[in-house]
């Protein structure tokens, strides 16, 4: 029987934008705040979740679950986000996302 190869992570720009948004209402075990580093389509090349327990997630296209973890879709825009009252998103600065990226890659190693 032959295997079927999937494709490799997508084509990603350079960082253009940094995100921060909140799930208002999330279900304790979805993530409550979403970091994201956004290339020019708005494609997530890097992503940081924090949950309500204050554990995090980080990741990137060179986690090995990249598949399950990176988010398939460009993230709308900031309007199209903040449309909806259970979100709230604002665009944050590369050092912010660092950050957040340092900590949740800290607390991975624990």
């Amino acid at each position: 029987m032959k295997a079927t190869l999937l494709p490799g992570p997508p084509e990603l720009g350079p960082p253009v934008s940094w995100l921060h948004t909140v799930w208002v209402s999330a279900p304790h075990d979805e993530p409550v705040e979403w970091y994201d580093e956004l290339d020019v389509l708005r494609r997530s090349i890097r992503c940081v979740r924090r949950f309500r327990d204050g554990s995090v997630k980080a990741d990137s296209y060179a986690s090995p679950d990249w598949r399950s973890e990176m988010p398939d879709q460009p993230i709308p825009p900031l309007e199209e986000i903040n449309e909806n009252p259970d979100f709230v998103a604002k665009e944050i600065s590369k050092q912010e996302f660092e950050v957040a990226w340092e900590g949740a890659a800290r607390g991975m190693k624990d």
